[in-house]
C-alpha cells in the first residue's frame, strides 16, 4: 500500500544524532513505525535540537507521503555547507564508521524506504560516487526500495530536496541504472 496522502505530524524535538565530533554527523534520527531513511551528500548544520533547511524539506517530504519517522545520513558524515569545499581525499576510517553507523541506523529492516537527496553534489568530490557504490552494496541484502523526489536532474541526479515542491512525489529510482552509468 502506497504512503502518499496519509500526512503525519512529526515532533522535532524526539530527534537523536549521531556524532564523535563537532565537525561529524553520521545520522539525525526521528524514530517512528513508518520511516523514511535519507541519503544526502553530507551534512551541514542541523543537530539534534534544530533543523537547517534541508532537514525541514525532509520532515515536510515524510510527513507528506505519510511516514511518520525519518533518518537523514550522508555518502561522506563531514560536516560542510558547501558540498564542493570537502576534501579531496576522504578519510578511510571516518568512512568505514559512517558505513557502520548507517547500517547501525537501518539495521536488518527489509525492504527499508530510502529516498536518495544529494543531487548534483554527488560530484562534488571524486570518491562520493564510491561511497554510493559502498552503501548500496551492503544494504543489498536489505533490498531497499529507493526513491527519489519528482524527475532526475538535467544531469540525471536525485533532487535534491531543498528546493523541491511538496507536490513532487517520491518516485521510484532505477539504482541498477545510476550505478551503471557512475
Amino acid at each position: 500500500m502506497e504512503r502518499e496522502n496519509r500526512k503525519t505530524v512529526i515532533d522535532y524535538n524526539h530527534t537523536t544524532m549521531r556524532t564523535n565530533a563537532d565537525n561529524v554527523r553520521y545520522s539525525l534520527e526521528n524514530i517512528g513505525n513508518t520511516m523514511l531513511f535519507v541519503i544526502g551528500v553530507n551534512p551541514s548544520t542541523a543537530t539534534d535540537k534544530k533543523a537547517d533547511s534541508t532537514t525541514r524539506k525532509v520532515i515536510g517530504f515524510a510527513e507528506h507521503n505519510g511516514f511518520d519517522g525519518f533518518a537523514i545520513m550522508n555518502l561522506y558524515p563531514l560536516r560542510s555547507k558547501n558540498p564542493y569545499a570537502l576534501p579531496p581525499i576522504m578519510a578511510e576510517e571516518l568512512y568505514q564508521r559512517n558505513l557502520a553507523e548507517i547500517k547501525g541506523v537501518i539495521g536488518n529492516r527489509s525492504n527499508p524506504v530510502i529516498l536518495l537527496a544529494f543531487g548534483n553534489s554527488i560530484n562534488a568530490a571524486p570518491y562520493l560516487k564510491k561511497c554510493l557504490k559502498d552503501i548500496v552494496a551492503m544494504l543489498q541484502p536489505l533490498f531497499p526500495k529507493w526513491k527519489q523526489i519528482g524527475n532526475l536532474t538535467k544531469r540525471g541526479n536525485p533532487r535534491h530536496p531543498s528546493r523541491a515542491a511538496y507536490a513532487l512525489k517520491l518516485q521510484d529510482f532505477d539504482m541498477s541504472s545510476f550505478l551503471y552509468n557512475c
